[in-house]
């Protein structure tokens, strides 16, 4: 089995996924780098098209979410034991434009206004991480994460039928990552365990916002692969994300104060990777996300759970690899019923992602 080729071949297709994990996680922390042989940097670049439309109490359908790009540079080198790793990607964002939905519909007054927010908030996180294999079998992973909240602004519908805009600064928190991992190169086979704690850190802004908290939640990732048959590798993980104790708090000044409800949820994934040649492989990976509520009474609620399949494919050009992958998400329908009456009623929305990725050992 070519296990040094196929070893990292499932990052492909979970890195090209479009489900959040309960909140507003639009990537994970991905430590697959840190495994590569020797010098190694590598540049990822993903596009994701939402097909997320919700219908407003009037009857009235728009997109409620807006399209994403994401880009990530990871690199690492090696020192005897040790691998020295850098990463950088997009962790978070919240794109609506569900104020925008006010424009086509009828007069306020028969209930055509949307409660849904339009919204621009991203999230970026940076890393360190050093790992350090005992022996050929188990290594261990620390490291620190910073998360980077960008200049952001959310626009809600205010108590008299206008909007109101938050404007929040950019800022910034560190928090600790740690993870252990066994490996049994003869037969491709890692179990990796990661854990990210959670991050809080305090909101400001401009004179529509007097202060605030935004909770990055800790997150538990369990990765697994194996070979079960020659040139084939079975690959699986799972995603817990602790969203409940880290909620989005706006305390507005002039304006109603504004807090998400998010829910604690686990995303799983199941694949395949196939081996084609020397210097070709492919991937075949189904996700999935149970949904916490197919009632919510958040208006940043916009889908129930997800399902996910991916394919990818990999191929190498002597020190270059060249992957990628595209991937189809179904969401989980939603019927979000907001405090003032007002609903948006989500059913039969998708996304579709396309991911390239490009390493290099050196």
């Amino acid at each position: 089995m070519k296990s040094a080729y196929l070893t990292t071949l499932g990052a492909l297709a979970l890195s090209t996924t479009a489900a959040h994990s309960g909140g507003w996680e639009t990537g994970r922390l991905d430590t697959s780098f840190l495994y590569e042989g020797g010098n190694y940097v590598e540049l990822s670049y993903g596009n994701l098209n939402y097909s997320v439309n919700g219908t407003t109490q009037a009857g009235v359908t728009h997109p409620m979410a807006k399209d994403q790009t994401r880009m990530s540079l990871s690199g690492k080198f090696q020192l005897g034991d040790f691998d020295i790793g850098l990463t950088s990607f997009g962790s978070g964002a919240i794109q609506m434009d569900g104020q925008n939905a006010a424009a086509f519909s009828i007069p306020a007054g028969a209930g055509g206004l949307s409660v849904v927010p339009s919204a621009d908030v991203k999230l970026d996180t940076q890393a360190i991480m050093g790992r350090y294999s005992f022996n050929d079998n188990w290594s261990a992973t620390v490291g620190l994460r910073q998360a980077k909240l960008k200049a952001s602004t959310v626009t809600t519908l205010s108590a008299t039928g206008g909007n109101d805009v938050y404007q929040i600064h950019a800022t910034s928190k560190t928090g600790m990552v740690y993870g252990l991992a066994y490996e049994r190169p003869d037969i491709a086979l890692k179990l990796e365990i990661l854990r990210s704690e959670s991050i809080s850190m305090a909101l400001t802004g401009g004179t529509t916002v007097a202060s605030g908290t935004l909770g990055v939640p800790e997150a538990t990732t369990v990765n697994f692969q194996t070979g079960i048959a020659k040139d084939t590798l079975l690959m699986a993980s799972a995603h817990k994300v602790s969203w409940t104790q880290s909620q989005i708090v706006v305390v507005g000044s002039g304006v109603p104060n504004q807090r998400s409800e998010f829910s604690d949820t686990t995303s799983y994934s199941l694949g395949l990777g196939r081996q084609l040649s020397e210097d070709t492989a492919v991937s075949l990976t189904y996700s999935w996300e149970d949904g916490a509520d197919a009632t919510p009474t958040s208006p940043f609620a916009m889908s129930n759970g997800s399902k996910t399949l991916s394919a990818g494919v990999k191929h190498k050009i002597d020190a270059f690899t060249i992957s990628a992958g595209v991937s189809y998400t179904k969401a989980g329908d939603a019927l979000m019923t907001h405090a003032s009456g007002l609903s948006a009623s989500y059913v039969g929305n998708s996304v579709t992602a396309f991911g390239l990725k490009v390493g290099y050992n050196f």
